[in-house]
C-alpha cells in the first residue's frame, strides 16, 4: 500500500445515503485504509468519492472496523479501467508524497496511550508517525522513514523484525521502548540496536535515540503520570 500523508481526504457515502469525511492513511488498486468518525460496519457496501487528480469514485465493501483508533479498511470493486485510473492516481500520490515528505519514525506498540504520546512527541519538532499495534502490522517502509520504535514487551518475537530491518534498511534507527524495567530479549539482533529507552520518556531521551534536535523539555507521557492519569490498556 502506498502510505497517503499528503492530507489525502475521501467522502464515504453509505447505503442510507449518510456520509462521512475520512482522511485517506494507505491507498492500492485493491482498497485503502481511512481515517474518520463516521460508524459503519463489516461487508457494508459503500462508495468513496476520493480527492485524487483527478477525483475518484469507487464502490468498496468495508472489511475491517477499528472503532478505538476510528479506522476503516475497505476493499475496492474496480477491475479494467477503473483499476488502470487508481494505479495512476496512486502512482502520481507517491510522486507528490516523496516531493514533499517529512521525516517518518515507525511505532509499534500495543499500548494507544503510549503510541500517541509519542506521536505527539515527534510532532514538536515536525517528525510523523506511523503507528501499528503489533508487530505483524509494521507498515512497509519509504525513503522519508528515518527510524524505529518498537515494545520491548514483545519479546523474542521482535528479534527477527529486528534483523530484517538490519539487513535490508541499515540507515534505519532501531530504538526499542521497555516499560519501567529494562529486560534482556534473548536475540542477537537486540543487542545491536541505536537505542534504547524506558517509558516514561523524556523528550530530551529520545530525541537522541532517533538523532533529532534536543529540546529540554517534559513530554505528553511524563505530564499524564505527573497528572496520575490512567494509562489505557493494551490493544487486545
Amino acid at each position: 500500500m502506498a502510505r497517503s500523508d499528503s492530507r489525502v481526504i475521501a467522502t464515504l457515502t453509505r447505503a442510507s445515503r449518510e456520509q462521512g469525511v475520512f482522511a485517506v492513511r494507505d491507498l492500492s488498486p485493491d482498497g485503502a485504509r481511512l481515517v474518520g468518525h463516521l460508524d459503519v460496519f463489516e461487508r457494508e457496501p459503500v462508495v468513496l468519492a476520493i480527492a485524487l487528480e483527478p477525483p475518484l469514485q469507487i464502490g468498496a465493501e468495508v472489511t475491517h472496523v477499528d472503532r478505538q483508533r476510528k479506522v476503516v479498511e475497505v476493499a475496492f470493486r474496480a477491475a479494467g479501467e477503473a483499476r488502470a485510473n487508481i494505479e495512476r492516481s496512486i502512482a502520481q500520490l507517491i510522486e507528490r508524497v516523496r516531493a514533499s515528505a517529512s521525516p517518518t519514525v515507525v511505532i509499534v506498540h500495543p499500548t494507544v496511550d503510549i503510541s500517541s504520546a509519542l506521536e505527539r512527541d515527534l510532532a514538536r519538532v515536525a517528525v510523523a508517525a506511523r503507528v501499528a499495534g503489533s508487530l505483524t502490522d509494521v507498515p512497509d517502509f519509504d525513503p522519508s522513514v528515518i527510524a524505529i520504535i518498537v515494545a520491548g514487551s514483545f519479546g523474542e518475537a521482535l528479534g527477527p523484525l529486528l534483523e530484517r530491518l538490519e539487513q535490508t534498511h541499515p540507515g534505519v534507527r532501531r530504538v526499542i521502548l521497555f516499560g519501567e524495567q529494562i529486560e534482556k530479549i534473548d536475540h542477537p539482533a537486540a543487542n545491536r540496536v541505536d537505542a534504547v529507552l524506558r517509558t516514561p520518556w523524556r523528550f530530551k531521551g529520545l530525541a537522541r535515540a532517533l538523532d533529532l534536535p534536543t529540546e529540554d523539555v517534559v513530554t505528553t507521557y511524563d505530564q499524564l503520570v505527573a497528572l496520575k492519569m490512567p494509562i489505557g490498556k493494551p490493544r487486545g
